[in-house]
């Protein structure tokens, strides 16, 4: 199937100008937010529109369990599930918002697959631009993909999870190693007598 046809809801982003934003409202996510599979939150250049703004340029809004995915670089195609915010969201021109549809397809089957070499081999042929790089919607909307039954998406969004959760812990564990390394080379350039001397002590 097509990823256009497993979605309710498959449009660009809303063209939002800089005098088009205010400094609250309605929060705007912009390319820089979407990670490959990871929504980036970036609190410091968040920007926003006003109501009125929103209901002048009627604007698309975006919700909990949209997928983002930004047609621009790097790399380009890369998606993400909108997570749960207080906030009311809408997003840029050059983000394509996908609304999977929940009787066909599970976000989070989906998402897995736009981060897959799979997913983006068949956007290559299809990628645009010589100095910068970008999908069309309609490219986008072309892409194939199988989808199984329910009952093993779920299996497969089960343990595609659990090894996430294994690369996180090891990222984790990686970080303190690194400052641990970082700390104990300070002492011993800092304090190079006293570690020569703890050197020679049984």
């Amino acid at each position: 199937m097509r990823l256009e046809d497993i979605c309710t809801v498959f449009t660009d982003g809303d063209w939002i100008e800089s005098k088009d934003q205010s400094e609250s409202g309605i929060r705007l996510v912009q390319t820089g937010n979407i990670g490959e599979g990871t929504y980036l939150e970036k609190e410091a250049r968040a920007k926003y529109i006003s109501e009125g703004t929103f209901d002048k340029l009627k604007c698309t809004e975006i919700f909990s369990g949209d997928i983002l995915v930004s047609r621009l670089p790097e790399p380009v195609g890369r998606a993400c599930i909108v997570p749960e915010k207080a906030e009311r969201m809408i997003t840029a021109v050059d983000c394509t918002i996908c609304r999977p549809n929940e009787s066909l397809i599970n976000k989070e089957y989906l998402c897995y697959f736009m981060r897959s070499k799979t997913y983006y081999t068949r956007l290559l042929g299809n990628v645009t631009g010589t100095t910068r790089k970008r999908i069309s919607r309609k490219n986008l909307g072309n892409v194939e993909l199988q989808v199984p039954a329910k009952e093993e998406q779920k299996a497969v969004v089960e343990q595609l999870d659990c090894l996430v959760k294994i690369i996180d812990s090891r990222k984790k564990e990686l970080q303190l190693l690194d400052n641990l390394i970082k700390a104990r080379f300070f002492v011993l350039c800092a304090f190079p007598i006293n570690w020569r001397l703890s050197k020679s002590i049984p």
